[in-house]
């Protein structure tokens, strides 16, 4: 089971990443305007337009990162307390506090539309589950 699931979260956290670094040297979609890629990817700006492309190319590293971590530990069976474990956790509790933070009141529900629905129906929920996945990563048992 693990190997299915390092390989599953290293295949969703790559495409992310990917997504990420496409943002960062000027793509648009899914939107056909930079100010409507705002709207739907961020929503919680007053700017209307994307961050510096080093920001964006900079997340995509740390996903692609967090991907390699979930792939060396589940489809590896790279298991080290400091080096993959401790780092996997981090990440769970990251993504889990997001995914949780989004349904509580502050700054995501003063977000824009469509971000709101698209958080709320679909990015915090995926959010939430790959919180899940990096955490039984974190946590589960040695496959060797």
């Amino acid at each position: 089971m693990m190997p299915l699931l390092g390989w599953s979260v290293f295949a969703v956290m790559s495409v992310i990443a990917v997504l990420h670094a496409y943002w960062a040297v000027g793509g648009l979609w899914p939107a056909a305007t930079e100010a409507d890629l705002v709207k739907t990817v961020i929503g919680i700006t007053r700017s209307q337009t994307m961050p510096p492309g080093l920001h964006s190319m900079a997340v995509a590293v740390l996903v692609f990162a967090a991907a390699g971590f979930a792939l060396a530990r589940g489809a590896f069976g790279f298991d080290s307390l400091i080096f993959s474990r401790i780092p996997l956790g981090i990440i769970a509790i990251i993504m889990l506090a997001r995914g949780i933070y989004a349904y509580l009141p502050g700054l995501f529900s003063r977000a824009s539309e469509p971000f709101a629905s698209l958080n709320a129906m679909f990015f915090s929920p995926a959010i939430l589950l790959l919180g899940v996945a990096f955490a039984c990563l974190a946590l589960g048992p040695t496959t060797r």
